[in-house]
């Protein structure tokens, strides 16, 4: 079931707005320079019973994009030995239900503060029209196999400051 927006939606440039506020409170007060978008699309598979994209898959849409954006090539976050990230926790808000549709949605994500070994990534996902879930996740940068933490090297906090910042909100759809 999908509900109609009321009134006239405005034809929406695929120009990116900033603005200074982030619903989930990232610690930055700045539009990030770039923010990182990851698309996915949608399986049939990944339906419940009801016709509806279930939370879990939602979740993980946002942990796919979160792993690309710290790592494009996948290397180093899936390595069984040496550096990797740990999940420490994950705030999300599922806003509204995600229905089956050919078109991809997206994943929005930027890095909302970055610590000496943690990192607060903030990511919502959108198509053009809604926000259907929003996550604040915390990262610890650990070593395996030992899972001690470690300081972010410099590669990692230039790679994660491109993306620092806050993402603005769309317009919801009444």
């Amino acid at each position: 079931m999908s509900v109609a927006p009321r009134g006239r939606i405005a034809s929406r440039s695929f120009k990116i707005h900033f603005v200074h506020a982030h619903p989930l409170g990232t610690t930055s007060a700045r539009p990030a320079p770039e923010i990182h978008l990851y698309r996915h699309r949608l399986r049939v598979t990944d339906l419940d019973h009801l016709g509806y994209v279930g939370s879990v898959r939602l979740l993980d849409y946002l942990q796919e994009a979160q792993v690309a954006m710290l790592d494009p090539r996948r290397e180093r976050v899936f390595r069984t030995k040496g550096p990797t990230y740990l999940i420490a926790k994950h705030n999300v808000s599922y806003v509204r239900r995600l229905t089956f549709r050919d078109h991809p949605v997206e994943v929005e994500t930027v890095v909302g503060r970055i610590g000496t070994s943690d990192v607060v990534v903030n990511s919502r996902l959108r198509d053009e029209r809604a926000v259907y879930a929003r996550c604040r996740t915390i990262w610890i940068a650990c070593t395996l196999p030992e899972g001690s933490t470690r300081r972010l090297d410099d590669e990692e906090r230039a790679r994660l400051t491109r993306f620092s910042g806050t993402i603005d909100e769309l317009p919801t759809a009444r």
